[in-house]
């Protein structure tokens, strides 16, 4: 369809409170299409909740109404299509000129719009590749990657585990033997965060609800209160990251990287704040949020973060490939590939590291996946506790996301990581007692197009093909 210049899309909302039925819907659309046909744009306006209105002035929001009818024409007739990825109504719209797209609409549980968009109407699902083996499927993903792209899988079927590792050559695709091979396992390091602080709960050495403000000798920027579980499932709301300071020299990646644990806790005491853009939303990632979790949890065991997640998660589970620290000598690493097609390496960083870093192998993430079938290990069963619930179909654990795809309602846990020059997917179903991992070493948007096919492909595959 045409595209407009402008889109209303600030603040969707994903509260529980907002997934109304079509019935719930149609009075406010009776009321849009009717104020649309007629330009009555203030009337719309009145139905905006006071946060998109602060985001979105009367003025430019009338300019994209004015410029919606300028190309579409008036509203000939909308039904319910269904809910998007977030459980956000969608509704099939079909204007004067011919167009037919998707109204996307946002709203809060008092009936206040909150987002709005015009999105194109989806092609027919292509699921040909049902028929397809699934060394088929990797290799035509495999294809999407750079030249010297390649991914290592592992595919868990409880206690079996087969490996598969294809290699693009430019010219064609070859098998690889990577399944022992390193990558940055970027932000999955989140779960193994959340496994120490798992830990730590187990030992009662902490209660997850409470604040980690007590093991802090001074009190956080403007008396904020930080509780484990609001940093381990992304509700805190801190920043993503810190603001590089004004006063270095550093470039903002260098600043980041070299962030020291000093730093963090000066950030803690002066400049801490709460992200106040994304605070209606349920949970906004935070890899700021990690750093204070990983910090405190130092601080919980006197321990050096490093030594905590190797003897708590890869000693405990023999994951005798992985590491924190990224060796000086590198001849079992993958080489990453950058967005300019440049070899590169994981990099070493900071106070961040309890976010994303550290190295692994599809064997050793394997073996991971299969100890969160263990059902008596009580870590990585707290680790699957569900503590948030972002919308019906969407929960959050402990560093995992948590997915309900299936007709039999069982749940699939997953996570996804991007580093430069890598990035990765992990997903398992505890009941079943099946999962996936995916290793690549390439980050760019095309990889991460391929990664997300890949891994949707063999979801379906794995765990549903009976």
């Amino acid at each position: 369809m045409k595209r407009l210049s402008i889109s209303i899309v600030a603040f969707l909302l994903m509260t529980i409170g907002s997934f109304a039925q079509e019935k719930e819907y149609k009075p406010l659309i009776d009321v849009f299409v009717k104020d649309y046909n007629t330009n009555d744009y203030d009337d719309i306006y009145k139905h905006f909740s006071p946060s998109l209105k602060e985001e979105l002035p009367s003025a430019k929001a009338k300019s994209f109404f004015v410029e919606m009818k300028e190309k579409l024409g008036n509203i000939k007739s909308m039904e319910f299509y269904g809910l998007d990825d977030n459980r956000l109504a969608l509704f099939k719209t079909e204007f004067e000129n011919n167009e037919v797209a998707l109204l996307n609409l946002a709203m809060n549980d008092t009936g206040e719009v909150v987002g709005f968009r015009i999105l194109d109407m989806p092609a027919p699902k292509d699921d040909s590749f049902k028929k397809m083996s699934i060394e088929e499927i990797i290799v035509t993903e495999t294809l999407n990657l750079p030249e010297k792209g390649q991914y290592a899988i592992a595919l868990i079927d409880n206690d079996k585990v087969t490996y598969h590792g294809f290699k693009n050559n430019g010219k064609d695709v070859r098998v690889e033997d990577n399944a022992d091979k390193q990558f940055s396992v970027a932000n999955l390091m989140t779960v193994f965060t959340s496994t120490v602080l798992a830990q730590a709960a187990t030992d009662k050495k902490i209660e997850m609800t409470s604040n980690v403000n007590k093991y802090y000798d001074f009190n956080f920027n403007k008396n904020l209160k930080l509780p484990f579980i609001a940093l381990a499932n992304h509700s805190s709301f801190v920043p993503m990251l810190p603001e590089t300071s004004s006063k270095s020299t550093m470039s903002e990646d260098d600043f980041l990287t070299k962030f020291t644990s000093t730093q963090l806790e000066e950030y803690l005491a002066n400049d801490l704040t709460i992200d106040s853009a994304n605070s209606e939303r349920r949970q906004s990632f935070s890899f700021l949020g990690y750093a204070i979790l990983g910090n405190t949890l130092s601080k919980v065991y006197n321990t050096p973060f490093d030594k905590l997640i190797q003897e708590n998660v890869f000693n405990k589970y023999k994951m005798t490939n992985s590491s924190v620290s990224i060796p000086k000598k590198k001849k079992n690493m993958v080489k990453g590939i950058s967005l300019n097609h440049k070899d590169v390496y994981p990099i070493q960083v900071g106070a961040l590291l309890p976010s994303s870093g550290g190295i692994s192998t599809a064997e050793d993430m394997a073996k991971f996946v299969q100890a969160e079938f263990n059902e008596k290990d009580a870590v990585l069963q707290l680790t699957q506790k569900p503590t948030l619930i972002v919308s019906p179909n969407y929960w959050v654990s402990l560093g995992w996301k948590i997915g309900y795809p299936f007709e039999s309602g069982e749940p699939l846990y997953f996570t996804r990581g991007i580093d430069s020059g890598y990035s990765n997917y992990v997903a398992f179903n505890p009941v079943a007692k099946k999962g996936i991992v995916i290793l690549s070493n390439s980050s760019s948007e095309a990889a991460l197009n391929a990664l997300d096919a890949l891994s949707y492909k063999l979801v379906v595959k794995v765990f549903e093909d009976k």
